[in-house]
């Protein structure tokens, strides 16, 4: 192997160092899939830039799969959004643990079975706990 492949290629500084740093992030990422095509090795590349292999594989299943554009950051924000209970459901939930003092697992199934709601747990919890219903 050359010499010149076993210096990184940022010199000293590691990819996270350059990638925070940098205001353009794609070129850097763009530049290990460019390396990755000539060399055919993941492990030589990550060395070669100083990153885990897992690095080199994510950016490279990115760009075949989107190109260019996967190669962006992508939003960090979460991808599903938070269960919003309706009023009629939050009353529901609260006639059935007063009446029958059925906890969070109970009315999620006979919200499923006899009400056709879908929802987890935790939101029933929630209801739960901030109307004083559950004691800890």
């Amino acid at each position: 192997m050359e010499k010149e492949n076993l210096n990184c290629a940022f010199g000293e500084e590691s990819y996270f160092e350059r990638i925070r740093d940098s205001k353009d992030p794609v070129k850097i990422r763009l530049k290990i899939i460019e390396y990755l095509e000539k060399c055919k090795s993941i492990s030589e590349t990550a060395r070669r830039f100083r990153v885990s292999r897992q690095i080199v594989r994510k950016w490279e299943q990115r760009y075949r799969e989107e190109g260019i554009e996967g190669l962006k950051d992508k939003p960090k924000t979460p991808k599903k959004r938070r269960t919003v209970l309706t009023e009629e459901i939050v009353k529901l939930i609260l006639k059935l643990r007063q009446e029958y003092n059925y906890g969070p697992r109970k009315i999620k199934q006979i919200l499923q079975e006899l009400y056709n709601i879908n929802i987890s747990e935790h939101p029933i919890y929630n209801v739960l706990k901030t109307n004083g219903l559950i004691k800890w």
